[in-house]
Parts: C-alpha cells; sequence; structure tokens
C-alpha cells in the first residue's frame, strides 16, 4: 500500500473509533473522561501485537536499586539481557536511538530535534499524519553512513498495519523552543516518509509539577488512558516512551550530577504504565519488548542498557541473543524493529541491518546481577584501554630507543662488561613486550572492575613479569625463549576462539560490547597478533630445526591452522584478517623454504584467499539464520541488493581505517619502529648481508611479517593499528637477533 493510502486507511480507522470523542484534543488531565472503551477482544481478535517499552538512560543497575516490580516481573516471565545503544556516534542521542529503533539499522540522528514538522489532525486522544520533523537531516546522515538504513523502515514495513506513538518529553510546558522538543518517539513510529499515522505526543500528555526536573512531569492519567486507545485500534503496535526519565536525564545531563532521587521516581512511575499495559496485553499472543534506546547522558561513560522480551517465542527466565552479537546476554538497538517483525509474521527489509532477539537457556545465572557485572566490567575496561595502550607504546619507543643508543655505542667501541648487562637488560624487555599481549589476555579471566586500576595495574604487570621469568628459568637459549612467548600467544588467542572467544571480549586490546564494533569471533587487533604471533613462532621453529622438512611441514600445519581459526564461522569468523592472512602467510612460508616468491605465487594466494571465503561462506549459510555471522549477511544483502552493498561496505571501512589513523595512539609507534627496524636491519653497514647468512629464517620470517603488516593495514578497518601490533612482535625478534649477531662477533 502506498505511504498517502496507508496515510488515508489509518484516518478512517481512528474517526471509526474515535468518532465520540470530539475533533479537539483534551485538557491536560481530561484524557481519562472519555467514553468507555470497547471489549478489547473485538479490537484486536486474531491479530498479533507488539508494544515496544522505552526505558531512556536506564541500566539494570538502576533496576536492581529501584526494584521496580512490572519490570521484575517482565524480565521473570521473559528473557533479558544487555542493550548495546551504540548507533554510529560514541555517545548515542535520542534522535539516534529511537530513530534506529524505527530504522532497524544505525542511524545517527545528529541536531535532529524531537519535535513535529507538522503536529497533524486531531483524532481524539491521538493527532493523525503528525510529520516528524528532520527527516532530511536523519535521511542524508543514514546515506553518509554507508549502512543503507532508512529512517522509519518498520512502520512502512508494517503496511496497513498501524505503528502508534505514545508520550512526550518536552522539557517543559511549553518548551524552551521548538527545536528543543522532547517528542523522539516519533522517531520510532514514523514511516519512510516520515509520517507517524497516529501518535498520542502532545502537550495535554503532561501535567505542571514545580518540584520535577524543568518544572513537568507525564500525566499518569492521560498517557494510561493513550496507551489504551493505542491498544484498541485493531492491529495496531505501540511505541511508547514515559518522558519523564529522558527529562531526568537531559536535567541531569545539564547539571552534571545523577539525581538518583529523581530517576528512581521517573522508574518508579514508568513502572505503573508498563505493569498496566503488561495486564492489557495477552500474553499468548502479544509481544513486550522493553529497551533502554540510549545510554544515561549525566554519566561521563557509555554504558550498556535493559533489554526485555516477554511473550510468544521467548521462554521464561531465558537470555536473549541475536544474530548481530552471536553472544548470548547482549543484543543491539538494531535488532527491536526486526523483532517486532518477526513476531508480527512480516518480512525484514534488506535496509535492516539487526536481527531478531532470540532467547537461550540461562543455566540458573541471576540474570540482573550478570548483566550488572558485566555492564561494568565494560565501562571499566573501556575506560583503561587508552591508558594501556598509551604506556604500551610509550615502553616500546623508550626500549627501542635504548637498543639504537646500546648498539651505536657498542658500534664506537663501548665497554663489552657493561655492555653485556645491557644486553640482557634489552633482552628481558624485549621479552616483556611480546608478553604483554598474553598478558592482557589471560587477565580477562578475572573482572578488572573487581580490581580497580591500581590493582589491574599491579596483575598485568606481575603477570607479564610472571611469563618472562617463566621463559628465562626454563630456557637457556634467549631465542628458545622467544619462541616459548610466541607459540604462548598464538596457543591463548586460537585456544579462546574454540571456547566462545571470552578473552576477545572486555580485554583491553580486544573488542567491547560499548563500543559495539564486533561482539563475538576475532578482532581486529587480536587478528594482528595472532597473524604476527604465528609469522613469529614459524621462523623460530624452522630457524631452530635448520630448515629441515618437518619443520616446514609443522609450519605449514601452523599456518593454515591459524587462517581456519581466524575465518570460521564458528571461531573467528574474520573476513578482512582471512583476506590478508592468506597471502601474508604463504609468502612467509614460501620465504622460510628458501625460495623467492614469484607474481605467479601471489596471484595463486590471492585466489586461496577467495577460496577460503567462498568455503567460510557456505558454511556460514549452512548455519541457523541465528547463528550466521555478518559475512553471511553481507552475502545476503548483496544478493537483495546488489553490489553497490559490497561497495558502501568498502567505502565504509575506508572511512573507518582513515578516522582510526587520525586518533589512535598508534599512528604514533609506527614510524619510530619502522626506523628502529631498519636500523637494526642495516647497522652497521653490512649487517643485513650477515643477518642472511646466520640467520636467513628469522630473516625470511621478519620479510613475511612486514608482507603481513601492509596487507593488514590495507585490508582492515583498524587500518594503523594493524601494523602497529604486528611490528610489536617483529621489533623484539630483530633486538633478538641482533644481539645474538653481537655476541658472534665477539666472540
Amino acid at each position: 500500500m502506498r505511504p498517502r493510502r496507508r496515510l488515508v486507511a489509518g484516518g478512517v480507522i481512528a474517526i471509526a473509533i474515535f468518532g465520540t470523542a470530539g475533533s479537539a484534543a483534551p485538557a491536560p488531565g481530561a484524557a481519562e473522561q472519555t467514553a468507555p472503551a470497547p471489549e478489547r477482544p473485538s479490537a484486536g481478535a486474531g491479530c498479533r501485537r507488539a508494544v515496544v517499552f522505552t526505558l531512556p538512560g536506564v541500566t539494570w543497575a538502576d533496576v536492581a536499586a529501584t526494584r521496580p516490580p512490572a519490570l521484575l516481573e517482565a524480565v521473570s516471565e521473559g528473557a533479558a539481557a544487555s542493550m548495546s545503544v551504540r548507533t554510529i556516534a560514541s555517545r548515542t542521542s535520542y534522535s539516534s536511538g529511537y530513530s534506529t529503533l524505527g530504522g532497524g539499522s544505525r542511524i545517527d540522528g545528529g541536531f535532529v530535534s524531537g519535535a513535529p514538522a507538522e503536529p497533524g489532525t486531531p483524532g481524539g486522544v491521538f493527532r493523525r499524519a503528525v510529520a516528524a520533523a528532520g527527516l532530511a537531516e536523519l535521511t542524508e546522515r543514514a546515506n553518509d553512513a554507508g549502512y543503507n538504513a532508512r529512517p522509519g523502515a518498520l512502520a512502512s514495513a508494517m503496511g496497513s498495519r498501524p505503528l502508534i506513538a505514545v508520550g512526550n518529553a518536552d522539557p517543559g510546558m511549553p518548551a524552551p523552543t521548538p527545536g528543543q522538543l522532547g517528542r523522539w518517539v516519533l522517531y520510532a513510529a514514523m514511516n519512510t516518509d516520515g509520517i507517524v499515522e497516529l501518535a498520542a505526543s502532545e502537550p495535554d500528555l503532561l501535567e505542571r509539577d514545580r518540584s520535577a526536573p524543568f518544572g513537568v512531569r507525564t500525566d499518569a492519567g492521560a498517557i494510561t488512558a493513550a496507551v489504551d486507545r493505542a491498544l484498541e485500534v485493531p492491529c495496531a503496535s505501540v511505541i511508547v516512551d514515559p518522558g519523564d526519565l529522558t527529562r531526568v536525564d537531559r536535567y541531569a545531563r545539564a547539571l552534571g550530577r545523577a539525581l538518583p532521587g529523581d530517576r528512581r521516581r521517573a522508574l518508579e512511575d514508568a513502572d505503573e504504565l508498563l505493569g498496566h499495559i503488561r495486564a492489557a496485553l495477552d500474553p499468548q499472543r502479544d509481544l513486550l519488548l522493553i529497551t533502554s534506546p540510549t545510554s544515561p547522558a549525566w554519566a561521563p561513560q557509555a554504558h550498556l542498557g535493559v533489554a526485555v522480551a516477554a511473550g510468544p517465542g521467548f521462554a521464561s527466565g531465558t537470555t536473549l541473543e541475536s544474530a548481530s552479537t552471536r553472544r548470548r546476554g547482549v543484543v543491539t538497538l538494531p535488532d527491536v524493529a526486526p523483532t517486532v517483525l518477526e513476531h508480527l509474521g512480516l518480512g525484514r527489509p534488506p535496509s535492516m541491518t539487526g536481527r531478531p532477539w532470540v532467547d537461550a537457556s540461562a543455566g540458573g545465572v541471576d540474570r540482573i546481577s550478570s548483566a550488572i557485572a558485566f555492564d561494568k566490567e565494560s565501562v571499566f575496561v573501556g575506560a583503561i584501554q587508552a591508558s594501556v595502550s598509551t604506556a604500551y607504546v610509550i615502553f616500546q619507543v623508550v626500549i627501542n630507543l635504548a637498543t639504537i643508543a646500546l648498539l651505536a655505542w657498542r658500534e664506537r667501541g663501548g665497554a663489552h662488561a657493561a655492555g653485556g648487562f645491557l644486553e640482557t637488560a634489552l633482552e628481558l624487555a624485549a621479552l616483556a613486550v611480546v608478553a604483554f599481549f598474553p598478558a592482557t589476555y589471560l587477565l580477562g579471566i578475572v573482572d578488572g572492575h573487581a580490581l580497580g586500576a591500581v590493582g589491574f595495574w599491579l596483575a598485568l604487570l606481575g603477570l607479564d613479569a610472571a611469563l618472562v621469568a617463566m621463559s628465562a628459568l626454563s630456557l637457556k637459549a634467549p631465542l628458545d625463549r622467544l619462541l616459548a612467548l610466541t607459540a604462548l600467544t598464538t596457543i591463548v588467542i586460537s585456544g579462546d576462539l574454540f571456547v566462545g572467544a571470552g578473552l576477545q571480549l572486555n580485554t583491553v586490546f580486544g573488542y567491547s560490547p560499548i563500543v559495539a564494533g564486533r561482539f563475538a569471533g576475532l578482532g581486529n587487533t587480536g587478528f594482528a597478533a595472532l597473524g604476527a604471533a604465528a609469522v613469529a613462532t614459524g621462523a623460530l621453529v624452522v630457524h631452530r630445526f635448520n630448515g629441515s622438512g618437518p619443520a616446514l611441514a609443522a609450519v605449514a600445519a601452523l599456518f593454515a591452522y591459524v587462517v581456519i581459526v581466524d575465518g570460521a564461522p564458528q571461531l573467528g569468523s574474520d573476513v578482512g584478517g582471512v583476506i590478508a592472512l592468506v597471502p601474508g602467510l604463504v609468502v612467509t612460508w614460501v620465504l622460510l623454504a628458501g625460495r623467492r616468491p614469484s607474481l605467479l605465487l601471489i596471484a595463486a594466494s590471492a585466489l586461496g584467499a577467495v577460496l577460503f571465503l567462498g568455503a567460510f561462506l557456505a558454511l556460514d549459510l549452512a548455519r541457523p539464520p541465528e547463528a550466521q555471522t555478518h559475512l553471511a549477511r553481507l552475502f545476503e544483502d548483496v544478493r537483495d541488493r546488489g553490489g553497490a552493498v559490497l561497495v558502501d561496505t568498502v567505502l565504509r571501512k575506508a572511512e573507518s581505517n582513515l578516522r582510526v589513523f587520525r586518533t589512535t595512539i598508534w599512528t604514533y609507534f609506527v614510524p619510530p619502529g619502522l626506523a628502529a627496524l631498519g636500523w637494526l636491519l642495516a647497522r652497521p653497514r653490512g649487517r643485513w648481508a650477515r643477518f642472511a647468512h646466520a640467520f636467513p629464517k628469522l630473516r625470511a620470517g621478519l620479510v613475511g611479517g612486514l608482507v603481513l603488516a601492509l596487507l593488514g593495514f590495507a585490508l582492515n578497518d583498524s587500518g594503523i593499528v594493524i601494523p602497529a601490533v604486528i611490528l610489536s612482535f617483529l621489533i623484539p625478534l630483530a633486538v633478538m637477533v641482533h644481539l645474538a649477531l653481537e655476541r658472534e662477533e665477539t666472540a
């Protein structure tokens, strides 16, 4: 049905039902005086309905502190999880959150105000054909983001079934300016033409209260009557914004403090409305989704929100997950619209990147306590990641400078005794650089937020030192110690993928559900560490066994294993990693075998990467939809919408690459790191030739590692981070080899 015809149909329905209610909107507080409602079964018999009840800025910690009974009953009777509210910007605005709810894909609301461009025509409790403001800006931003999102896709996909908006979060009555209105719920319920067929969002939902934020609060009787009327519309689904939670959140952000008393009261009032809605729904037919569309605006860091599903398909006491995350206990905001459509038996439009929620057994876990701990850990790790990365980069730069200074001094005839002590210190420091990566992942076994910042740092440095000490005490040769640590890195990262990638999530070199770039499998930093560790391990193994056939065969098996672990949909599901790893590892192995890579070999390795991806895609498509990865979703999108989707994906990753280059601390490590590596390999004059003669396999490993770094930089959206991480393994290897050459030449 065309949008205009749907608009007319909605108007006819509203007039037929509410014609006796009068043509003018009722005065504040008067909505409950309208005519008695007909029996609910006659209004929606035979139709499934969905109600999306929003709790802006609410976290599971708020729920535990307030203990709202209706929400807790919904949790008990349905499925629950943490909500990742991230859309595109680092903090999700109200317009972004509600637009994403209605779009089923990540949408950046930018500076769009929560206001109606045209208020529509009166129709009893509702206004009909309300035009949401800012559609042009929303659409432009959606197009620029490259996700092919369409604001309003949910309402349009519902066809003739009404999607009704109820709620008003205006910061005052009247609001200071039209541009500061708070009717964000319109963006969740509008269609792709920016039209909300039926909306109860006018000021008559509010009442004055000088003690409330902005001097106004939601009139409980008015919004309850509006919800009742909405549920009487045949086959209607409803999106509800209680209003007061948004006002408290905005007020707290303006003051820079939490306002716990006001937030508690707002959540309690919202819970009373939620309880009324739950009583009005048929649990065998109707679906209730409760979600936080935004993180607390007043909080210094972003948080995870609340997600609950109660109704058909969601068993009591279970935990939510979706194909978007493939991680039990966390779902995303774009998943809400596909979940509604799945419940209504309607098709999901290609523009929706989200996937429906599904439930999974909770295994007797206290879901609320687990969600609170999960949020604390996510916030803690997000806050400490920058300092860890910065310290790690600075430490490496210092070590590199010290190495160059020592070796330059030795070239000028520096004392060998003092040099021997410093050589040992530099070797231990190089081992510490390599051990740092497995230490960060192993520390993920414990909750960092329970340790606190000081305790976390002490534990991390202590674990790093312990790994270095164990290698130094158990192995005599410095290169064997390095081999032990690179092999440990390979084992830790790859082995973790077989048990669910628990050490990738919420670790300092892993990924975060708050950032929401990835939720399962192997992240880009993990790919770089795994690839670099595999190259170094392979080179050290072939060197140790003098390039023997069995050693080369073992390394070939190791490289194949790494590619499979990185790319298999059940494990790493890393598309860009496979494209970089296959040619990078093939070139490395050929160099280790003592051969020169040809153009034909390089072309064959690129074809091999495509074949690996094809095999992984076939495996992915054979799995249930809720288990499929982004590789299968990309294939489906290209099939449904054409090659432009692939072009958009490549461009989006290129833009991300450039953005990371400008913002990450790792950018400042790569140039001096490459300079240090070049100095180590070229000084003193003729060292590269002596290196090739004494340690040909290790030199081959360094060259292969640089090839992998270049490919990883070009083919992953983490950009400069990839070569920086790989250099963190290659430079220690070069340092150890250089010092070994020094000892041989002075022996």
